[in-house]
C-alpha cells in the first residue's frame, strides 16, 4: 500500500470534520539579511523557525451542510488553542486565525471555507506546588499529634485496677482491623493477649513503637492500576468507617476510655499509613506523540510485542498501572477524605486541626494526580476486533491496543468483544 494512503487522516478542528481541497504550510527559517558597503556577501542572521501557518481551502457538504457549517464556525470562534487533525501532519495544537466562509448558488449543499491555523503561542513556565512533597511534610506533625492524643486519652485511667478480660473484649475490634491493615502491629503484638499486655503495662511505649514502625516501613509505588498502591489505601479508608461504628462493650467508664483510645490510635495509625502510601504516588508525566508512526511500522512493532501466552506486552507509558485513571483517583480521594472526616469528628480540637490539614494536603495531591491522568468513557465496538485495529481506529495509534486489553481484562488481544468497554477519552 502507498504511504500517503496509510498516513492520511480525516481533517477536523476541535472534533468538527471538514473536507480539504488543498493545503499549504510555510516552512524554513526566519532570517534577517545585513548588507554592508564594499562587501559582496551579506551576513544572514538566523531568527528561528518560520511560524507555521496551516492554510486550508476546504468545504463541508451534504443535506445538513448548514448544520455542519455552524458547528465548524462555533469551533473557529472558540477562544484559545484547540486540536487540529491535519490530513498529512497528524494531530497538533493550534489557534484559529482569520478565516472566511462562502456560499455559491452553483454549489447548493456545499459551503466553502478558507481556514488559517497558527502554531499555538509559547507556554511560559508556571510555578506549581509539589503536592507530593507537601503531603509528605505532614508526617511529623501528624505523628506527634497522634501520640499526644493517645497519651492524653489514657492519662485518667488507672490501668493497674482494670480487668484484663474486659480490656480484651473492648479492643478486639480494633485488633482485628489492625491485623488486616497494619502489618507492623504483628511484630509488636503477636495475638490479642500480647496487645492487651502492651496496653496495660506500657501504653506510651506501645503507641510510640507502632507509629515508629509504620513511619520506618519501606514503601515503593507499585502503579496506579487496580493491583497497585491505590488498592490498599482504598480498602483501609473504607474499613475505617466500620471501625468507627464499634459500640461500647462495658458500662465501666475506664474500659470505655481504653476502648475509644485504642480505636482512635489504630484509626490514626491507619491514616498515617495511608498518607505515607499516597506520598509515594507521583503526578504522572505522559509523553504524547501527536503524529503516530505509519501503520505498517505500528503493526510490525505490535507483532513484536505479543508474547506466546496471548497477552500483549504493553508499551511503556500506555499500561493500566503506568497511567492514572482520573475516575478511580477521584473515587479514592473522596473515600480517604470521608474517612478523615469521620475520625476528625470525634477528635479533640488540636487533633482535629491536624487531621484537617492532612485532609487538605491529600485532596490537593490526589487532585493533581487525577489531573495528570486520563478520563474514561464507555465504548461498544460493532463487532469483534483485534485490539490493535480498534486502537488504530480510536486513537490512530495501534500500539495502544495493549492499554485496551489491560484495562478491560480481555483474555486475548486478537478478539476484543463487541460489548461495553472502558477506554480513555484521548
Amino acid at each position: 500500500m502507498s504511504e500517503w494512503r496509510d498516513r492520511r487522516q480525516e481533517a477536523s478542528f476541535r472534533g468538527v470534520p471538514f473536507w480539504v481541497d488543498t493545503d499549504s504550510v510555510p516552512v524554513g527559517r526566519r532570517t534577517q539579511v545585513h548588507e554592508y558597503p564594499q562587501r559582496d556577501q551579506p551576513f544572514v542572521e538566523d531568527l528561528g523557525r518560520t511560524t507555521r501557518r496551516y492554510q486550508f481551502f476546504g468545504f463541508v457538504v451534504g443535506d445538513d451542510c448548514l448544520a455542519q457549517r455552524d458547528r465548524l464556525l462555533a469551533a473557529l470562534d472558540t477562544p484559545g488553542p484547540g486540536e487540529l487533525v491535519h490530513p498529512w501532519f497528524g494531530r497538533m495544537t493550534v489557534t484559529a486565525g482569520e478565516c472566511d466562509v462562502s456560499h455559491s448558488r452553483n454549489e447548493l449543499g456545499m459551503v466553502r471555507f478558507g481556514l488559517l491555523f497558527v502554531d499555538s503561542m509559547l507556554e511560559f513556565p508556571v510555578q506549581s506546588p509539589n503536592t507530593r512533597r507537601l503531603l509528605a511534610a505532614q508526617e511529623p506533625t501528624l505523628l506527634e499529634s497522634i501520640r499526644r492524643r493517645f497519651i492524653d486519652a489514657m492519662a485518667p485511667v488507672d490501668l493497674a485496677r482494670q480487668r484484663v478480660n474486659a480490656i480484651r473484649t473492648a479492643v478486639s475490634g480494633a485488633y482485628a482491623f489492625a491485623i488486616n491493615f497494619l502489618k507492623p502491629l504483628t511484630s509488636l503484638a503477636t495475638d490479642l493477649d500480647a496487645l492487651v499486655y502492651s496496653i496495660v503495662n506500657a501504653p506510651d511505649a506501645f503507641a510510640a513503637s507502632l507509629l515508629s514502625d509504620i513511619s520506618s516501613l519501606e514503601r515503593t509505588f507499585s502503579g496506579y492500576g487496580s493491583d497497585g498502591s491505590l488498592k490498599g489505601a482504598s480498602a483501609k479508608a473504607e474499613a475505617l468507617a466500620q471501625l468507627q461504628d464499634v459500640s461500647a462493650v462495658s458500662m465501666d467508664p475506664d474500659i470505655v476510655i481504653i476502648q475509644l483510645a485504642v480505636i482512635g490510635l489504630i484509626q490514626d495509625a491507619a491514616l498515617l499509613d495511608i498518607l505515607l502510601d499516597l506520598a509515594e504516588m507521583p503526578v504522572a508525566v505522559i509523553q504524547r506523540t501527536p503524529d503516530p508512526a505509519a501503520l505498517d511500522v505500528q503493526l510490525a512493532e505490535q507483532g513484536a510485542r505479543v508474547v506466546v501466552s496471548g497477552v500483549s506486552d504493553m508499551p511503556s507509558g500506555t499500561g493500566e498501572s503506568s497511567t492514572p485513571v482520573s475516575n478511580d483517583i477521584i473515587v479514592i480521594r473522596d473515600a480517604v477524605s470521608e474517612a478523615l472526616w469521620s475520625v476528625a469528628g470525634l477528635s479533640p480540637p488540636e487533633h482535629f486541626s491536624v487531621l484537617s490539614d492532612t485532609r487538605l494536603a491529600i485532596d490537593r495531591h490526589l487532585t493533581e494526580v487525577a489531573r495528570s491522568g486520563v478520563w474514561l468513557r464507555t465504548y461498544a465496538p460493532l463487532e469483534n476486533l483485534p485490539s490493535l485495529v480498534l486502537a488504530h481506529a480510536l486513537y490512530g495509534d495501534a500500539l495502544r491496543g495493549g492499554e485496551i486489553v489491560a484495562r478491560n481484562r480481555i483474555r486475548h488481544p486478537g478478539f476484543v468483544p463487541a460489548t461495553d468497554l472502558q477506554i480513555a477519552k484521548s
